[in-house]
């Protein structure tokens, strides 16, 4: 599973280098996509690993918050000392701190990350105040877009994230039914956006509800796991080639960019159980997948870099750029605070075990390696 995330974030950046002419999918699908797989590890490990709900909300926070504090400095620094940034300017900044009211949004949003989401639904006026403006989330020649004041602005994705974890422990003890339905309501309110006067892209993309139904669709995916699990291994393997190909070569096909998103849809939410099932016990596969977060947070970064800096054979040296600084962000930061974090789950799972079974009257569970 951890080469399909890598391909994931890999997605997503070749589709913010100018000069790149390979693309797997959009970079939005591959984002949604990445809702699905997100859905089934909380799924999973809120059923082999956590037992206590604050633990779980505690751990997730400090899975994302590390590695995103340290890109936000490194960007931070750079936007400061040099005026490097991919999405805005310096002057962008400026006006929207200028303004009291957006100063305090905007850095309340930078820190805390939730409702970053929500920017994309918001332009600036010429005196740095926030308007509501659905029309569409990305910057014109008059106005510019709530979310170009992010030092990270890619991270609007982390805000549904942590709507979506806090809805999981509940809805991870809800009957198939129960979120068959909630994931149909989530889909007729996105498709709803089609006879709404507000841009589609932001409708389907921006908001938690529209976009929940992908998380189900990871949690259904962890249900039909231990079946998927007992399948042939030649099925399993043509599973995962399918899914690998709908990710990498579906782009070629004549066929409309929403056909294409439901078809990545579809296939994460089929092909996730059958990648996990082969790779579950591989540590090199989940040694690439951690390299996806790092990825996706870094990559408008060393775009900007690369393209600051004029340097020749510009996508390949963004790519390998953002691949050495993910791979340092994830050995000096995420890496200690994660061996922590386990220690914590697991110390947290053998406390409700021992009150569960006092005195040695029932063994204490393994608590299984940590995915997400």
């Amino acid at each position: 599973m951890g080469f399909v995330r890598l391909l994931l974030a890999l997605a997503v950046l070749l589709s913010h280098i100018p000069s790149a002419t390979v693309h797997f999918i959009g970079g939005g699908t591959a984002v949604q996509a990445f809702f699905v797989v997100s859905g089934f590890y909380m799924a999973l490990v809120l059923s082999e690993k956590y037992r206590d709900v604050r633990t779980f909300w505690t751990n997730r926070l400090l899975r994302l918050a590390p590695a995103y504090v340290a890109m936000m400095l490194i960007a931070g620094i750079a936007l400061a000392g040099w005026g490097l940034t991919a999405t805005a300017t310096p002057e962008i900044f400026e006006a929207a701190f200028s303004n009291a009211g957006s100063a305090a949004i905007m850095a309340f949003e930078n820190v805390a990350v939730i409702g970053q989401h929500w920017l994309y639904w918001f332009k600036f006026a010429p005196d740095g105040s926030l308007y509501l403006d659905p029309s569409g989330g990305l910057p014109t020649a008059t106005a510019n877009v709530g979310w170009q004041a992010l030092v990270v602005p890619q991270s609007w994705s982390l805000s549904i994230e942590l709507i979506f974890y806090a809805l999981a422990p509940w809805l991870a003890r809800r009957r198939n039914g129960t979120l068959i339905a909630i994931a149909i309501a989530s889909i007729a309110l996105r498709l709803s956006g089609l006879a709404l006067p507000v841009d589609y892209n932001l409708w389907q993309g921006r908001l938690f509800s529209t976009a929940l139904f992908l998380f189900l669709f990871g949690m259904l995916a962890h249900r039909v796991l231990p079946r998927i699990q007992n399948w042939p291994i030649g099925a399993r393997l043509t599973g995962f080639a399918l899914l690998i190909a709908a990710i990498v070569l579906l782009p070629l096909l004549p066929l409309p960019g929403e056909a294409q998103r439901w078809i990545v849809y579809c296939a994460m939410a089929l092909g996730t159980p059958i990648a996990f099932s082969l790779t579950r016990n591989s540590a090199i596969d989940r040694w690439i997948g951690e390299l996806s977060y790092p990825i996706y947070l870094s990559q408008l970064f060393t775009v900007a870099l690369v393209l600051a800096m004029e340097w020749p054979w510009r996508s390949w040296m963004a790519i390998l750029l953002t691949l050495g600084l993910s791979t340092a962000i994830m050995m000096m930061v995420e890496r200690p605070v994660d061996r922590w974090r386990q220690k914590r789950a697991q110390r947290a799972l053998q406390t409700r075990e021992r009150a569960r079974y006092p005195l040695g009257t029932g063994p204490v569970q393994g608590v299984p390696s940590a995915h997400a």
